[in-house]
This record gives C-alpha cells, structure tokens and sequence, in this order.
C-alpha cells in the first residue's frame, strides 16, 4: 500500500486513536490531560488540550471504531461522514509551505474537530481508493482496529501474533476428545 504522505499520519492516527480503548478489557489509554498530550506529542498535534477536548477526542474516538468496524463500504462512509460533519469540514487550498495543498479542518476549529477531520479524510481516501482495508481484529480477545495492506485484501487480524494465537487455539480445540 503506497499512501500519499499527507494520508498516512491521518490513517497512523486514526488507527492509533481508536485503539486507545481496547473494547475486550476496557482499558482506556486517554483517561486523563497527560495521557492525550503524549498522544499528541506522539502524532506531531500541536495544541494545549482541555477536559473539554479530552472528551471530545473519546467520542471521537467511538466515531472513527464505528468506521472500523462497519464491515462494508457504503456503511463506512456513512461513519465518515458523520465525522466529517460533526466536525464541520471544510476543503481549502493552503499555501504555507510554498507548495499548494489542500487542508480540510475549518478555520479556528478545536482540538477534537481538527484531529476528527485530518482521521476522517484519510479513512475517506482510503475508503474511495481501496474499499475493504479497514478492519478490526477477529480475535475475540483483541479487536483493535488496522487497515490491511496485504495484496488480497483479506486480512482478518491486526498482527500476526493474534493470526497465530487464534490458529493455535483452533489446532487445540479439535485435538480435544468429544466429550
């Protein structure tokens, strides 16, 4: 998969976001200010977050796993565009960096909105381009949300440790006598 590099930090951020919830254990990674600075620091995001955009990246973040775990393209887009909506996108040319491009967050836009957009828009690109990449984990024991980029387009878990957990379990499951 060769996205544009305008889309890979979006999607690496989208895919990251969702999976600071891992909806098995309930363990939430984005429980207080700290956590969603170095969440920031750690996908370049500038800003000084509030309690308010605290929370507003946690609903965020049920928005885009919705998107994960649509299971076909037409309900995945029907996600993203309620993220795009919400979050109130907006496409413009930019010229900041001497090169036009286009930037899709709306002037004066809060935290929450301008990391929803920049998620939104690069799960749209890859929605429209390549259908069928994004995904969440079948192992029961880990559903985190990936975008698979094998040729096939059949990927069904995130890593090959859960692939070759759930295989494990299957090969001891029928190695077990009937009861």
């Amino acid at each position: 998969m060769n996205f544009t590099h305008y889309t890979d930090e979006p999607i690496r951020l989208a895919v990251d976001l969702v999976n600071t919830l891992q909806p098995v254990t309930g363990i939430d990674q984005l429980t207080d200010l700290a956590a969603l600075r170095a969440f920031l620091r750690a996908h370049d995001q500038a800003g000084r977050p509030t309690a308010r955009d605290l929370d507003g990246v946690r609903r965020l973040r049920a928005d885009l796993r919705a998107v994960f775990a649509a299971g076909d393209p037409e309900a995945a887009g029907e996600c993203v565009n309620h993220v795009l909506e919400e979050a109130g996108a907006t496409p413009r040319v930019s010229l900041h960096s001497g090169e036009p491009h286009l930037h899709f967050q709306p002037v004066g836009s809060g935290l929450a909105d301008r990391i929803g957009v920049a998620a939104a828009m690069g799960l749209a690109v890859v929605l429209c381009d390549e259908a069928g990449r994004l995904g969440v984990c079948a192992s029961a024991s880990c559903q985190e949300a990936f975008v698979d980029m094998s040729k096939n387009r059949r990927k069904r878990f995130c890593s090959e440790a859960c692939a070759h957990r759930e295989s494990v379990a299957a090969f001891r499951a029928r190695r077990r006598p009937a009861s």
